[in-house]
């Protein structure tokens, strides 16, 4: 196989790769034009439309973002598959979106001048759909958000690309790309340390984009600004069938989460109602054994309310709780959660029948459930 030309290194007429560059640099207009930008315009339309509607701009809840089209296993694995390429356009924060954006821009520019603009914008979603469902895969309760895995994929890709085509792009243009690659991943790494980060999403980005690395681009010999050869320009019919096949790709990364992975129940939406319960229970718990201390009412109707106003709902609550389908990656967590509401369950009846037989040990034995009932609380929180 012959050796493929380098970029920049000059050409049969004479021109030196500086002279290139500057023959290929791109106009204003162009630039303007390109899908890079328009990706980031939406991006950052979308952000400011979030803002404008009450989303907080520095540090928005999971749940303000979730009602945008946030990646959610529950509801995207029950049919609302959107989320996994509308939550590419969404991000938590200035500083999320501001460093995405900053970094789409320096990569965005590069592949899109390598691969062409519409298999640059085919690599684009189908590295975003790769980050969307390697979430789904490692931890469906987490409500994910960002441009982070399509990003990582266009690196990924040029990884691919580089593997098929070595040398076919100039050092000097490589090492650009090399230091925001770092920075990137470095801030990714280190933002990834916080919890809830969704690093699954960046590394099934980069491992659709490095797939499609290997076989969408194609390498063409002219060369232009940076040390980018565009595909774009010389594409042969016989190399219809690499968009369709990406497109195909895409299409599967949508399916094999819904048909593969198990469905989880919308734990959020129960964590709210029993938020609910919660709160209204422990307030009239409060209130009324302040009354009882304060000989306001007798132990019989500080019984009557323990059993008829706030066992009752919390026992329901419970149920539901037991009842629920969470996926791997909350199981510990849920599993403290109805721990707790059981302690108190247990408690409040312990306490109502102390009340009801004057006994002494059972109001102790209630009393020591509702510490324990504490102590998960404290566990909870960590």
């Amino acid at each position: 196989m012959a050796t493929q030309p380098r970029a920049l290194q000059g050409n049969e007429s004479g021109q030196s790769g500086a002279d290139l560059r500057r023959a290929a640099r791109p106009t204003l207009g162009q630039w303007l034009q390109s899908a890079t930008v328009v990706l980031i315009a939406m991006n950052v339309v979308v952000y400011a439309v979030m803002v404008a509607r009450g989303v907080s701009w520095i540090s928005p809840t999971a749940e303000s973002v979730l009602g945008w089209g946030a990646d959610y296993g529950p509801l995207t694995l029950h049919g609302q598959w959107w989320r996994m390429i509308v939550s590419t356009f969404l991000h938590f924060g200035i500083i999320h979106i501001a460093f995405n954006m900053f970094v789409l821009l320096n990569i965005g520019l590069f592949m899109e001048r390598l691969a062409g603009r519409l298999r640059f914008v085919v690599l684009y979603l189908v590295c975003g759909l790769g980050g969307s469902a390697a979430s789904l895969a490692w931890h469906p309760s987490t409500v994910s958000a960002g441009a982070s895995g399509a990003i990582f994929g266009l690196y990924g890709a040029l990884l691919g690309f580089l593997l098929r085509h070595r040398g076919s792009i100039a050092p000097e243009a490589l090492a650009s790309q090399r230091k925001a690659a770092l920075a990137f991943i470095a801030y990714n790494v280190l933002y990834g340390l916080r919890p809830g980060v969704d690093m699954a999403a960046h590394l099934g980005g980069l491992a659709a984009g490095f797939v499609l690395g290997l076989f969408l681009i194609e390498w063409a010999p002219a060369a232009v600004s940076s040390g980018v050869a565009p595909a774009s320009t010389a594409i042969a019919p016989a190399a219809n069938w690499r968009v369709p096949l990406a497109i195909a790709m895409g299409l599967a990364l949508i399916v094999a989460p819904a048909l593969a992975l198990p469905k989880p129940d919308d734990y959020l939406a129960e964590y709210r109602r029993f938020g609910v319960v919660e709160e209204r229970a422990i307030n009239l718990y409060d209130a009324s054994l302040k009354q009882w201390n304060a000989g306001k009412i007798s132990e019989e109707q500080y019984a009557d309310i323990l059993e008829k106003q706030i066992l009752p709902p919390w026992r329901a609550e419970r149920e539901a709780m037991e009842k629920l389908k969470v996926s791997r990656d909350i199981a510990e967590r849920h599993g403290l959660l109805v721990e707790y509401f059981q302690d108190r369950e247990q408690g409040w009846e312990l306490t109502a029948q102390g009340l009801r037989t004057h006994g002494a040990d059972k109001l102790k034995q209630g009393a020591e459930k509702e510490g324990e009932a504490e102590q998960v609380v404290g566990r909870l929180r960590k």
